[in-house]
């Protein structure tokens, strides 16, 4: 197995693993904001956590096209299916990620 194979399989496992965790993260938000009786914030989390899976989803479709595409693939074409799904989905996880956080930030101080 070549390096490129390799770095592309690590970052292509990654993926799933950083949605989770974002997905988690904006979980315990929503649970946050139901348990402090804040109906905005809980939508907004549930937006984020939906728009997130929407993304994933649709990553997880162009990687299945790519994979069964009839086309001649190598490292070049491997890298540019990467760079372009993965940073989305990096930067979505990111932005839960934040959201999360301003939102659960935001619940401590109404709370004192």
């Amino acid at each position: 197995m070549e390096f490129y194979q390799t770095f592309f399989i690590t970052a292509a496992l990654s993926l799933p693993f950083v949605t989770f965790i974002a997905l988690c993260r904006a979980a315990l938000c929503v649970f946050r904001s139901v348990s402090a009786r804040h109906l905005k914030f809980t939508v907004v989390s549930g937006l984020g956590s939906l728009i997130l899976l929407v993304i994933f989803a649709a990553v997880v479709v162009v990687w299945f096209a790519y994979g069964v595409a009839h086309t001649g693939k190598d490292a070049s074409t491997d890298l540019i299916v990467l760079v372009s799904t993965g940073a989305v989905i990096y930067v979505g996880a990111f932005s839960v990620w934040r959201l999360s956080f301003y939102i659960e930030k935001r619940l401590d101080l109404d709370a004192n």
